[in-house]
Protein backbone atom coordinates (compact mmCIF):
# COMPACT_ATOMS: atom_id res chain seq x y z
CA UNK A 1 0.00 0.00 0.00
CA UNK A 2 1.45 3.46 -0.76
CA UNK A 3 1.04 6.42 0.57
CA UNK A 4 2.37 9.74 -0.08
CA UNK A 5 1.82 13.01 1.79
CA UNK A 6 2.99 16.48 0.80
CA UNK A 7 1.39 19.29 3.25
CA UNK A 8 2.49 22.83 2.33
CA UNK A 9 1.35 25.68 5.07
CA UNK A 10 0.62 29.13 4.05
CA UNK A 11 -0.40 31.84 6.72
CA UNK A 12 -2.55 34.30 6.56
CA UNK A 13 -3.99 36.88 8.60
CA UNK A 14 -6.29 39.58 8.78
CA UNK A 15 -5.88 42.32 12.05
CA UNK A 16 -3.42 39.98 13.91
CA UNK A 17 -0.17 39.48 13.11
CA UNK A 18 0.96 35.71 12.72
CA UNK A 19 3.67 34.29 14.62
CA UNK A 20 6.14 32.05 13.97
CA UNK A 21 5.17 28.89 15.78
CA UNK A 22 2.57 26.60 14.36
CA UNK A 23 -1.07 28.08 14.86
CA UNK A 24 -2.73 25.64 13.55
CA UNK A 25 -1.64 21.66 13.02
CA UNK A 26 -3.30 19.20 10.80
CA UNK A 27 -2.39 15.63 11.11
CA UNK A 28 -4.16 11.73 9.96
CA UNK A 29 -4.51 8.49 10.97
CA UNK A 30 -4.49 5.17 8.70
CA UNK A 31 -6.95 3.22 10.12
CA UNK A 32 -7.13 -0.79 9.26
CA UNK A 33 -10.08 -0.51 6.68
CA UNK A 34 -7.62 1.72 5.20
CA UNK A 35 -9.88 4.99 5.58
CA UNK A 36 -8.04 7.93 6.43
CA UNK A 37 -9.12 10.25 9.58
CA UNK A 38 -7.65 13.93 9.61
CA UNK A 39 -7.36 15.88 13.00
CA UNK A 40 -6.68 19.20 13.88
CA UNK A 41 -4.54 21.08 16.99
CA UNK A 42 -5.22 24.72 17.88
CA UNK A 43 -2.52 25.94 20.00
CA UNK A 44 -4.11 29.17 20.24
CA UNK A 45 -7.45 30.59 21.40
CA UNK A 46 -9.94 32.05 19.61
CA UNK A 47 -12.02 30.84 16.18
CA UNK A 48 -10.11 29.86 13.36
CA UNK A 49 -11.13 29.21 9.69
CA UNK A 50 -9.55 26.60 8.05
CA UNK A 51 -9.29 25.11 4.19
CA UNK A 52 -7.45 22.27 2.81
CA UNK A 53 -7.24 21.15 -0.47
CA UNK A 54 -6.20 17.84 -1.69
CA UNK A 55 -3.53 18.03 -4.90
CA UNK A 56 -3.70 14.47 -5.18
CA UNK A 57 -6.22 12.09 -4.11
CA UNK A 58 -6.36 8.63 -5.77
CA UNK A 59 -8.85 5.42 -4.73
CA UNK A 60 -11.13 7.78 -3.12
CA UNK A 61 -14.18 9.50 -4.33
CA UNK A 62 -14.52 12.13 -1.40
CA UNK A 63 -14.74 15.86 -2.23
CA UNK A 64 -11.22 17.96 -2.83
CA UNK A 65 -11.61 20.61 -0.66
CA UNK A 66 -12.71 21.06 2.98
CA UNK A 67 -13.35 24.12 4.71
CA UNK A 68 -13.69 24.01 8.62
CA UNK A 69 -14.57 26.48 11.48
CA UNK A 70 -12.19 25.33 14.59
CA UNK A 71 -12.93 26.68 17.73
CA UNK A 72 -11.74 24.15 20.01
CA UNK A 73 -8.08 23.13 20.72
CA UNK A 74 -8.41 19.87 18.99
CA UNK A 75 -10.83 17.89 17.30
CA UNK A 76 -11.41 15.77 14.20
CA UNK A 77 -11.84 16.82 10.69
CA UNK A 78 -13.11 14.42 8.50
CA UNK A 79 -12.69 11.11 7.42
CA UNK A 80 -11.24 9.64 3.90
CA UNK A 81 -12.90 6.52 2.78
CA UNK A 82 -11.63 4.35 0.06
CA UNK A 83 -13.29 3.28 -3.50
CA UNK A 84 -11.46 -0.04 -2.90
CA UNK A 85 -11.14 -1.17 0.49
CA UNK A 86 -8.63 -3.30 -0.06
CA UNK A 87 -6.64 -0.87 -1.43
CA UNK A 88 -4.79 2.20 0.57
CA UNK A 89 -5.54 5.67 -0.85
CA UNK A 90 -2.51 7.42 -2.25
CA UNK A 91 -2.77 11.41 -1.49
CA UNK A 92 -1.02 15.10 -1.08
CA UNK A 93 -2.80 18.09 0.26
CA UNK A 94 -2.12 21.44 1.31
CA UNK A 95 -4.40 24.05 4.14
CA UNK A 96 -4.30 27.34 4.89
CA UNK A 97 -5.73 29.04 7.82
CA UNK A 98 -6.67 32.75 9.42
CA UNK A 99 -7.93 34.04 12.59
CA UNK A 100 -11.51 34.37 12.64
CA UNK A 101 -15.22 33.35 12.06
CA UNK A 102 -16.42 34.15 8.62
CA UNK A 103 -20.23 35.47 8.03
CA UNK A 104 -21.07 34.61 11.63
CA UNK A 105 -24.94 34.63 12.84
CA UNK A 106 -24.73 37.93 15.08
CA UNK A 107 -26.54 38.07 18.18
CA UNK A 108 -28.70 41.21 17.43
CA UNK A 109 -30.48 41.36 21.02
CA UNK A 110 -26.99 41.76 22.44
CA UNK A 111 -26.54 45.08 24.55
CA UNK A 112 -22.89 46.57 25.42
CA UNK A 113 -21.33 48.98 27.80
CA UNK A 114 -19.30 51.95 27.51
CA UNK A 115 -15.80 50.97 27.98
CA UNK A 116 -15.06 53.37 30.81
CA UNK A 117 -15.41 53.71 34.49
CA UNK A 118 -18.71 53.69 35.75
CA UNK A 119 -20.57 57.39 36.16
CA UNK A 120 -17.26 58.72 34.10
CA UNK A 121 -18.71 61.10 31.29
CA UNK A 122 -17.39 60.15 28.17
CA UNK A 123 -17.75 62.70 24.82
CA UNK A 124 -17.65 59.93 21.90
CA UNK A 125 -16.67 60.94 18.36
CA UNK A 126 -17.01 58.52 15.46
CA UNK A 127 -14.28 58.01 13.75
CA UNK A 128 -13.09 58.93 10.29
CA UNK A 129 -11.27 55.91 7.76
CA UNK A 130 -8.08 56.65 7.29
CA UNK A 131 -7.52 54.40 3.95
CA UNK A 132 -11.06 56.49 2.24
CA UNK A 133 -9.24 59.48 3.80
CA UNK A 134 -5.70 60.12 3.22
CA UNK A 135 -5.52 56.92 -0.06
CA UNK A 136 -8.54 57.49 -1.92
CA UNK A 137 -9.44 53.86 -0.64
CA UNK A 138 -13.17 52.29 -0.37
CA UNK A 139 -14.26 52.43 3.07
CA UNK A 140 -14.84 49.23 4.36
CA UNK A 141 -18.55 48.00 4.75
CA UNK A 142 -20.74 49.76 7.30
CA UNK A 143 -17.80 51.25 8.76
CA UNK A 144 -18.11 52.44 12.38
CA UNK A 145 -15.52 53.09 14.78
CA UNK A 146 -15.09 55.19 17.89
CA UNK A 147 -12.80 57.79 19.58
CA UNK A 148 -12.63 58.98 23.24
CA UNK A 149 -9.85 61.47 24.23
CA UNK A 150 -9.39 61.63 27.44
CA UNK A 151 -6.60 64.00 29.67
CA UNK A 152 -5.45 60.88 31.83
CA UNK A 153 -4.71 57.71 31.16
CA UNK A 154 -8.02 56.02 32.37
CA UNK A 155 -8.97 52.23 32.71
CA UNK A 156 -10.44 50.78 29.64
CA UNK A 157 -13.53 47.97 30.46
CA UNK A 158 -14.75 45.14 28.51
CA UNK A 159 -17.99 46.22 25.98
CA UNK A 160 -18.95 42.73 26.55
CA UNK A 161 -18.03 38.86 27.41
CA UNK A 162 -15.43 37.04 25.31
CA UNK A 163 -12.04 35.71 25.24
CA UNK A 164 -8.50 37.70 24.74
CA UNK A 165 -7.80 36.65 20.99
CA UNK A 166 -5.17 38.72 20.52
CA UNK A 167 -2.68 40.98 22.20
CA UNK A 168 -0.33 43.84 20.83
CA UNK A 169 2.08 45.09 23.28
CA UNK A 170 4.72 46.37 21.69
CA UNK A 171 4.88 50.24 20.99
CA UNK A 172 5.81 53.07 22.74
CA UNK A 173 4.14 56.17 21.72
CA UNK A 174 6.01 59.53 21.30
CA UNK A 175 3.03 61.78 22.75
CA UNK A 176 5.09 64.82 21.66
CA UNK A 177 4.34 64.30 17.74
CA UNK A 178 1.80 66.01 17.08
CA UNK A 179 -0.27 63.47 15.31
CA UNK A 180 -3.57 62.37 13.97
CA UNK A 181 -3.14 59.06 13.50
CA UNK A 182 -0.59 56.06 14.17
CA UNK A 183 -0.87 52.33 13.35
CA UNK A 184 1.30 51.76 15.97
CA UNK A 185 -1.04 51.55 18.65
CA UNK A 186 -1.30 48.88 21.36
CA UNK A 187 -4.38 47.31 21.45
CA UNK A 188 -6.65 44.09 22.48
CA UNK A 189 -8.79 42.08 20.78
CA UNK A 190 -11.69 39.68 21.86
CA UNK A 191 -13.92 37.35 20.58
CA UNK A 192 -17.63 37.01 21.40
CA UNK A 193 -19.67 34.06 21.42
CA UNK A 194 -21.13 34.82 18.24
CA UNK A 195 -18.24 35.33 16.42
CA UNK A 196 -17.75 39.55 16.64
CA UNK A 197 -14.76 40.73 17.15
CA UNK A 198 -14.38 43.95 19.80
CA UNK A 199 -11.31 46.07 18.91
CA UNK A 200 -9.71 48.10 21.45
CA UNK A 201 -6.59 50.44 20.62
CA UNK A 202 -4.48 52.78 22.98
CA UNK A 203 -2.99 50.51 26.04
CA UNK A 204 -0.15 51.29 27.76
CA UNK A 205 1.78 48.61 26.69
CA UNK A 206 2.59 48.11 30.61
CA UNK A 207 -0.66 48.24 31.64
CA UNK A 208 -2.82 45.57 30.01
CA UNK A 209 -4.08 43.59 32.73
CA UNK A 210 -5.48 40.38 30.72
CA UNK A 211 -3.60 37.49 28.80
CA UNK A 212 -4.08 35.74 25.85
CA UNK A 213 -7.03 33.27 26.07
CA UNK A 214 -8.56 35.06 29.20
CA UNK A 215 -12.02 35.04 29.37
CA UNK A 216 -13.24 38.40 30.22
CA UNK A 217 -16.70 39.98 31.50
CA UNK A 218 -18.96 42.92 30.77
CA UNK A 219 -17.03 45.76 32.87
CA UNK A 220 -14.01 43.37 33.36
CA UNK A 221 -10.62 45.60 33.41
CA UNK A 222 -8.20 45.39 30.74
CA UNK A 223 -5.85 47.79 30.80
CA UNK A 224 -4.85 51.50 31.22
CA UNK A 225 -4.15 53.94 28.39
CA UNK A 226 -1.16 55.53 26.75
CA UNK A 227 -0.53 59.03 25.97
CA UNK A 228 -1.61 59.84 22.07
CA UNK A 229 -0.21 63.42 22.00
CA UNK A 230 -0.19 66.42 24.03
CA UNK A 231 -2.61 66.96 26.27
CA UNK A 232 -4.61 63.57 25.46
CA UNK A 233 -4.85 59.79 25.82
CA UNK A 234 -7.07 58.20 23.23
CA UNK A 235 -9.02 54.79 23.02
CA UNK A 236 -10.30 53.40 19.66
CA UNK A 237 -12.95 50.96 19.57
CA UNK A 238 -15.48 49.21 17.83
CA UNK A 239 -16.94 45.97 16.70
CA UNK A 240 -16.89 44.19 13.63
CA UNK A 241 -16.98 40.21 12.26
CA UNK A 242 -14.73 38.64 9.34
CA UNK A 243 -16.23 37.99 5.96
CA UNK A 244 -15.84 35.11 3.53
CA UNK A 245 -13.23 36.41 1.72
CA UNK A 246 -10.48 35.83 4.43
CA UNK A 247 -8.46 33.81 2.88
CA UNK A 248 -8.13 35.43 -0.70
CA UNK A 249 -4.62 35.65 -1.70
CA UNK A 250 -4.92 38.01 -4.44
CA UNK A 251 -2.80 41.28 -3.84
CA UNK A 252 -3.95 44.47 -3.52
CA UNK A 253 -3.05 48.25 -2.49
CA UNK A 254 -4.01 50.39 0.08
CA UNK A 255 -6.39 52.25 -2.32
CA UNK A 256 -8.12 48.89 -3.91
CA UNK A 257 -7.85 46.25 -1.18
CA UNK A 258 -10.91 44.23 -0.68
CA UNK A 259 -11.76 44.47 2.77
CA UNK A 260 -12.11 41.67 4.82
CA UNK A 261 -14.67 42.75 8.01
CA UNK A 262 -18.13 44.34 8.70
CA UNK A 263 -18.33 46.76 10.93
CA UNK A 264 -21.31 46.81 13.47
CA UNK A 265 -23.03 49.47 15.19
CA UNK A 266 -24.03 48.07 18.18
CA UNK A 267 -26.33 49.13 20.77
CA UNK A 268 -24.90 50.00 24.27
CA UNK A 269 -26.76 50.98 27.44
CA UNK A 270 -26.63 54.35 27.62
CA UNK A 271 -28.80 57.33 29.70
CA UNK A 272 -30.77 54.48 31.25
CA UNK A 273 -31.71 53.06 28.05
CA UNK A 274 -30.64 51.01 25.33
CA UNK A 275 -29.32 53.49 22.13
CA UNK A 276 -26.94 53.85 19.40
CA UNK A 277 -24.16 55.98 19.90
CA UNK A 278 -24.15 59.43 18.01
CA UNK A 279 -21.03 60.99 17.30
CA UNK A 280 -20.49 63.96 19.41
CA UNK A 281 -22.46 63.37 22.38
CA UNK A 282 -21.92 63.33 25.79
CA UNK A 283 -22.51 60.25 27.54
CA UNK A 284 -22.75 59.29 31.66
CA UNK A 285 -21.35 55.48 32.05
CA UNK A 286 -23.42 53.18 33.78
CA UNK A 287 -23.29 49.74 34.41
CA UNK A 288 -26.90 48.00 34.58
CA UNK A 289 -26.31 43.64 36.32
CA UNK A 290 -28.98 42.45 33.53
CA UNK A 291 -26.74 43.65 31.00
CA UNK A 292 -23.55 42.25 32.69
CA UNK A 293 -25.54 38.98 33.63
CA UNK A 294 -27.39 38.69 30.11
CA UNK A 295 -24.72 36.31 28.61
CA UNK A 296 -23.76 34.38 32.00
CA UNK A 297 -24.41 30.72 32.47
CA UNK A 298 -26.47 29.36 35.21
CA UNK A 299 -23.35 28.31 36.85
CA UNK A 300 -21.65 31.80 36.28
CA UNK A 301 -24.91 33.20 37.97
CA UNK A 302 -25.08 32.11 40.83
CA UNK A 303 -21.06 32.36 41.34
CA UNK A 304 -21.44 36.11 40.51
CA UNK A 305 -24.00 36.39 43.82
CA UNK A 306 -21.73 35.02 46.12
CA UNK A 307 -18.01 36.02 44.46
CA UNK A 308 -19.13 39.78 41.76
CA UNK A 309 -15.46 40.43 42.12
CA UNK A 310 -14.44 37.52 40.42
CA UNK A 311 -15.82 39.16 37.49
CA UNK A 312 -14.51 42.61 37.44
Amino acid sequence: MKISAFVIIAFFCSHIICGQHKKIEVTHKIKNDNSIEFYYKKNIPGSYYLKLEFDNLTNCNDRRAYEKIIKHSAGSLFTLKPSNKNQGISFSYKFIYTAGNPNPKIDEDIVYLLPFKTEKSVKIFEASNVGEKYFGSKKPIDWKSFIVYSTKSDTIYAMRKGIVVAISATYNNNATFKKVYTSERNSILIEHIDGSIASYKGFDKNKIFVKLGQEVYPHSFLGKLEKFNTPNYRLDFSVFYYLKNLLDTEKSTLKDRDHKVQFLDPVFFIENANKKIKSRETYQVLLNENIKLQEFSRREKRKYRKEPKFFE
